[in-house]
């Protein structure tokens, strides 16, 4: 690993220049075994890299890239935000700040049905309220419900068939499983506080 500071000179454009920009270069090369090609990465940051720990703190923040895409296609792709039809930053901001929450809420469903899928659905995760509905629809699971036993079934609410050859639920279908859960946790609330009152 190494790393070196350059100067990137602005862009042309008409009126005055754009100052030269400091950007420190860091790459990496990773052994490979004989006959593969190795994997060279050149990350530009504008963080401080002066130190070993500095650099491989750069290494590993562009590491977890994949995670950060991931929760944008469950912004971009699941809640349509670009498809609101807000036209004011101040109302897109209260919305990304509902649809935020909701899509690190999906991001970690997802997330605990790939890595840890046979693990008990936790309480925080979901409540019993959404449990109760998904087992009237769909019936308690052999096995209890488990991260991916939950997650399946939220995506079925959205139109997955759950088929082998299907893999796993898209963020589209995901968002609209968890939007129709919602409603229907709503209506439960609504009707059982009827009933008691």
């Amino acid at each position: 690993m190494r790393t070196v500071t350059v100067q990137l000179r602005g862009p042309w454009r008409p009126g005055p220049w754009q100052e030269p920009l400091p950007i420190t270069a860091v790459e990496r090369e990773v052994d490979a075994p004989a006959g593969v090609t190795p994997i060279r990465w050149v990350l530009l940051t504008d963080w401080p890299c002066e130190s070993y720990e500095q650099a491989r703190r750069v290494i590993g923040t562009y590491t977890r890239r994949w995670l950060i895409e991931e929760y944008h296609k469950a912004l971009k792709s699941g809640t349509g935000i670009e498809q609101s039809q807000l036209t004011t930053a101040a109302r897109i901001t209260v919305l990304l700040g509902i649809l935020a929450v909701v899509a690190v809420r999906l991001l970690d469903l997802k997330l605990l049905a790939a890595t840890q899928p046979d693990a008990p659905v936790a309480a925080d995760d979901l409540p019993a309220g959404m449990l109760l509905i998904l087992e009237t629809m769909y019936g308690r699971p052999a096995g209890g419900w488990t991260n991916r036993t939950a997650l399946v079934a939220i995506a079925k609410l959205g139109g997955f068939l759950a088929r082998k050859a299907h893999g796993n639920p898209g963020w589209q279908i995901l968002w609209r499983g968890w939007d129709k859960l919602i409603l229907l946790v709503q209506g439960y609330h609504l009707a059982t506080r009827q009933r008691c009152g």
